[in-house]
């Protein structure tokens, strides 16, 4: 009950969110103009984590301070975001969830953002900006949760109540852990530093790095083969039979992954893949300076096959 109690107030400064969808976004140049860039690098950071990361915290910590240097930062529990809403100099990493609406179809939003919240002009009203998100690929039954948000019955204040609790508390999130937020804030801190936009239809690959995978391992986490095993083997959709990928792979858990990124001493390559109701996105990074080496955004087009694979070996072949 108390953290149900306690996710409540948080949930009165969380608002519904309308921003970009890619891997990992941010919007430096966009509020460039405003001063807010400016006004957040003056702020502390406050990071929450799902309540079940708080057993490692020690990585977490270690993740965050590995690449967050834009400003100075602090972990702190869910519950305890209600009362920093009063104060000023802050700014949330925090979770959320949204309906996007286009067409006939409902894309469903689940994401780990980066909000500032700075007096508004009008006595007792607070602006709040999203300065940067991270889609996250949620289990189904948040995935759902989210999608029906709006035949749920309540007021907006009990459903997103209901929602924050559910991500804090029971969500799964599979493109996340440690040494996965490595990267992600390695790309929202470069960005913000340098007044950047990233967006939606981001794609990337460096024309260095990547070629080495002809010679080194991708290292991938084993949520991809979990989940997808069955669809490992198919040949690509279009009935074409692609060049394998023949270069060395090799699955991995979270907890070695983690240990590989988070070593200062050696670097690896790792794939992470992200879904997003129909969409998914498929990234490389480079533990070295957990720098993104490659990333591709496929619309409409849902799981992970053999062919995507074969796409980032075209790339290699073509480069080398």
């Amino acid at each position: 009950m108390l953290k149900v109690r306690l996710i409540t107030c948080l949930s009165i400064f969380i608002l519904w969110t309308t921003v970009c969808h890619s891997q990992v976004s941010y919007f430096g140049g966009a509020l460039l103009n405003s001063q807010k860039l400016e006004t957040f690098k003056k702020t502390t950071t406050l990071f929450t984590l799902q309540y079940t990361d708080y057993a490692e915290l020690e990585k977490f910590d270690q993740a965050i301070k590995k690449n967050w240097t834009i400003t100075p930062y602090k972990i702190i529990k869910p519950e305890e975001l209600a009362r920093y809403d009063t104060l000023a100099n802050y700014s949330f990493f925090y979770f959320d969830g949204y309906n996007e609406k286009l067409d006939t179809t409902t894309k469903v939003n689940v994401v780990y953002a980066l909000k500032l919240i700075t007096p508004s002009k009008k006595p007792k009203i607070k602006e709040e900006s999203i300065l940067a998100t991270v889609t996250l690929f949620a289990d189904q039954n948040t995935n759902l949760l989210i999608e029906t948000q709006d035949q749920q019955f309540g007021s907006k204040r009990s459903i997103k109540s209901n929602l924050l609790s559910n991500l804090y508390n029971k969500s799964s999130f599979l493109n996340w852990s440690p040494g996965f937020l490595t990267g992600y804030l390695k790309q929202i801190n470069d960005g913000l530093l340098a007044n950047e936009n990233s967006s939606i239809d981001y794609q990337f690959y460096n024309k260095v790095r990547l070629p080495a995978l002809a010679k080194e391992t991708l290292y991938v986490p084993e949520y991809i083969k979990q989940v997808f095993s069955s669809r490992l083997t198919l040949l690509p959709p279009s009935g074409t039979i692609a060049e394998p990928y023949n270069y060395k792979l090799k699955f991995v858990s979270y907890k070695v992954l983690d240990s590989l990124i988070l070593n200062k001493e050696n670097s690896v390559k790792y794939l992470v893949y992200t879904q997003r109701s129909n969409d998914k996105i498929i990234s490389i990074y480079d533990s070295k300076d957990d720098k993104i080496i490659y990333q591709r955004f496929y619309p409409q087009s849902l799981n992970f096959e053999m062919n995507d694979l074969s796409e980032i070996k075209k790339v290699i072949v073509s480069l080398k």
